[in-house]
């Protein structure tokens, strides 16, 4: 008969396997790094994953459940309102110290990028941003703040993309505090 699993040990290991990544990165983590961070038997580790990529899975599925539960969902008979609302909680999400890394992750041109490209992107096709912003701008659109023509795909990748550039080139402390308003505005939607 199998052991039953420690649900207090996996997250201390999958916690540990995040830190990994976000400090060294893919290529250099490997299952005994994680196990070390995590201060456990190597054992304990590769009994539960079989490799570094099942392990990204993993972390992808822990930072996802970690994003959900700190991400408001707001939906009220203002529609620019609650897209503003969705993009400030993009703001405060990738304001976050490791927000970038998974993302950057997928635009770099390495071997072990090209092997888990397919991951990141399925990742943030379900990203919880997207899935705010999506029904937002669709929202606007029924009400005709948006272009027929918009592509609510589009929009919402530049919205949650605009946030990784400024991530990646200015401190988030430093970011003006209407930066959501802004980057609404950019997309030809005004408040009325």
């Amino acid at each position: 008969m199998a052991r039953p699993r420690d649900e207090e040990l996996d997250l201390k290991i999958i916690q540990a396997a995040a830190d990994e990544f976000h400090q060294n990165g893919y290529g250099p983590m490997s299952l005994a790094s994680v196990a070390k961070r995590a201060e456990v038997r190597p054992g304990a580790v590769y009994t539960r994953f079989r490799d570094k990529k099942e392990m990204l899975v993993a972390i992808l599925e822990h930072v996802s459940k970690v994003s959900e539960s700190q991400t408001k969902i707001r939906v009220t008979d203002n529609p620019y309102d609650d897209l503003v609302f969705a993009v400030r909680e993009v703001h405060n999400s990738v304001s976050s110290l490791h927000a970038f890394t998974i993302p950057a992750l997928a635009i770099m041109d390495t071997d072990e990028a090209n092997e888990v490209r397919h991951l990141i992107r399925e990742e943030m096709e379900r990203n919880r941003h997207m899935q705010l912003i999506r029904p937002a701008l669709e929202r606007l659109r029924e009400a005709g703040m948006l272009s027929e023509t918009t592509d609510i795909n589009y929009a919402s990748a530049m919205l949650v993309g605009a946030y990784f550039t400024f991530r990646l080139a200015i401190d988030p402390s430093k970011w003006p505090s209407n930066m959501p308003e802004k980057l609404v505005e950019s997309l030809g939607i005004e408040k009325r």
